[in-house]
């Protein structure tokens, strides 16, 4: 029986909208790449494969972070090349890419107020002119905004790492081997090392061709997952001495404040791994972490297990993300959202039991 291509299957209802990326991509010389606030592995992986492969042809590529890329991600090749700051040039490039960020406000405050300064806005804003920059919006969130002037979701793949990589392949472009591993990192991280649900056949599939170009999948896993500072599994001890259970709702969590990131000399970035300690308490089936910024600033992530959609929470705070694995923003003190999130939960537990009982 003739093997399908599932890789090609997958993005065949977007080849349209891949073509016209593809099209674009060849006629620009200058392109930027922004992430998500807050970077995450598949945000940092796909900026950089652009990055790479663009170079690699002769482009004229800035990839620009509003803060600094977390430790755990400084050894993907062309990490040096990324531009912190929260200021951008003032003439506008031919193309921006933006990756697996579901709304135009997502890229964060800096570069939110940067944009509309240059003259970008969401395509649904009335001050949307198009002709100044063409905004190429690539997500797999099933609530992304549609904001770009292309929009590429597919919700289907598990990483945006998986749409990039497809890009790539219509492109016809050489993927020079460390585009290869940033793409490895993006896929393998939202993933969660290839266990979690939104993995399939396709995702196995681009991470074996992505071997074939030279990924050391040893090499990744280490750095990224197992290569910490003492601080950080102290601050990691820290957070699960802080746990607390509401065994009432069915939900618990912990949280990390600056005063414990400055006794371990920890940033905030450092405290991303907690989660996936916490969400493994077998007990109950839904976990939160509250990360303090500063005293009107809290940055929340919600994990869940079985069949709660952790967004439904997220949602009710801007927030979104995926079934499993979703955040948001809140601003107040830490007291303050924990206040809320109960709150929350305590609602959405008594729509669940009302709906159960219809």
């Amino acid at each position: 029986m003739r093997r399908q291509n599932l890789t090609r299957d997958m993005f065949k209802q977007y080849t349209t909208t891949i073509r016209k990326i593809a099209r674009l991509t060849i006629n620009s010389r200058t392109i930027w790449n922004l992430p998500h606030e807050n970077p995450d592995g598949d945000t940092i992986g796909c900026a950089l494969a652009i990055h790479h492969a663009l170079k690699s042809v002769r482009r004229d590529v800035q990839t620009f972070f509003s803060e600094p890329v977390p430790r755990m991600y400084s050894f993907l090749p062309g990490a040096d090349e990324i531009q912190v700051t929260q200021k951008l040039p003032d003439k506008l490039p031919d193309l921006i890419f933006v990756s697996d960020n579901a709304t135009f406000e997502r890229v964060g405050e800096p570069y939110v107020d940067e944009l509309n300064r240059l003259g970008v806005f969401s395509v649904h804003d009335p001050r949307h002119q198009p002709g100044r920059t063409t905004l190429i919006n690539i997500d797999h969130h099933r609530g992304n905004e549609l904001y770009g002037d292309v929009n590429l979701i597919v919700p289907e793949a598990a990483a945006a790492g998986e749409i990039v990589f497809a890009i790539f392949r219509r492109l016809r472009l050489p993927l020079p081997s460390g585009a290869a591993t940033c793409l490895y990192a993006a896929i393998l991280t939202d993933t969660g090392k290839f266990s979690y649900s939104n993995t399939t056949l396709t995702t196995l599939e681009i991470a074996a061709e992505l071997v074939r170009r030279g990924v050391v999948p040893h090499t990744v896993v280490e750095s990224i997952y197992n290569t910490q500072t003492s601080g950080q599994l102290k601050l990691l001890g820290r957070a699960l001495e802080a746990l607390i259970i509401n065994e009432d709702i069915g939900y618990y969590y912990s949280y990390v404040t600056p005063e414990m990131l400055a006794e371990f000399n920890c940033d905030l970035s450092d405290s991303e791994y907690i989660i996936d300690t916490l969400k493994t308490l077998e007990e109950p089936k839904i976990c939160f972490l509250f990360k303090v910024v500063d005293d009107g600033l809290v940055k929340v992530s919600v994990r869940s297990r079985n069949d709660f959609d952790s967004t439904k929470v997220a949602e009710v705070f801007g927030g979104g993300g995926h079934y499993a694995a979703s955040g948001f923003r809140f601003r107040g003190t830490l007291d303050e959202v924990i206040a809320a999130v109960e709150k929350a939960m305590q609602e959405l537990c008594k729509d669940s039991r009302e709906r159960k009982a219809g």
